[in-house]
């Protein structure tokens, strides 16, 4: 009976090691950073980013951001002014205009050819800093209402989870016992 409780015990930490990490990843760091986790939709970014992964992308804003994107980063952006719907695509060439602005050409890792349009700093939103496989299918299913529920059962259930081990530890503590006029480092012999 003591191995179904070890079993026990060694999953319940590999499922809660497992939400925390996922967790962090796609809330706690984000937040922290100012990120913002997208959803991947379509295959085009396959099999750097596979359809349902979540990709965490850092704002890019302004000239200076966008001046300082380079060759191979892989970036979120608006492809046309008239469609709110954002890309997420490989930059596979930067050139500067005569006026000094920056133009970028992306393309998809699973395309065989480069995007139609290039880019200037206004369309672009985010670079992608890394992304979670198949999290993004989870996300896409919940609510906001259900995911901030997620949270606190989560939440609730780590508190539980600590004081249970505390009480475990409190339980199974042995008393101390020390022979009068003995030293814990010695040996108990003639006095």
């Amino acid at each position: 009976m003591r191995w179904v409780r070890v079993l026990l015990r060694t999953v319940m930490s590999l499922v809660l090691l497992v939400a925390v990490a996922l967790l962090g990843a796609l809330v706690v760091v984000p937040r922290a950073f100012g990120w913002v986790p997208l959803t991947v939709l379509s295959g085009s970014m396959t099999p750097t980013y596979p359809v349902g992964s979540q990709v965490v992308v850092e704002r890019v804003d302004g000239a200076e951001d966008a001046n300082d994107l380079e060759v191979g980063d892989i970036i979120t952006f608006l492809p046309r002014p008239d469609d709110p719907s954002l890309t997420t695509h490989r930059i596979v060439r930067k050139q500067w205009r005569q006026d000094g602005v920056a133009v970028f050409t992306t393309r998809g890792d699973a395309n065989d050819t480069d995007d139609a349009w290039e880019l200037t700093e206004q369309q672009i939103r985010g670079r992608a800093r890394y992304h979670v496989p198949y999290a993004g299918y989870v996300a896409t299913a919940l609510t906001q209402e259900k995911k901030d529920t997620g949270i606190v059962v989560l939440a609730g259930g780590l508190l539980g989870y600590a004081a249970w081990q505390l009480a475990q530890a409190a339980l199974h503590r042995r008393p101390r016992t020390r022979v009068r006029g003995t030293r814990a480092d010695r040996p108990a012999g003639r006095l």
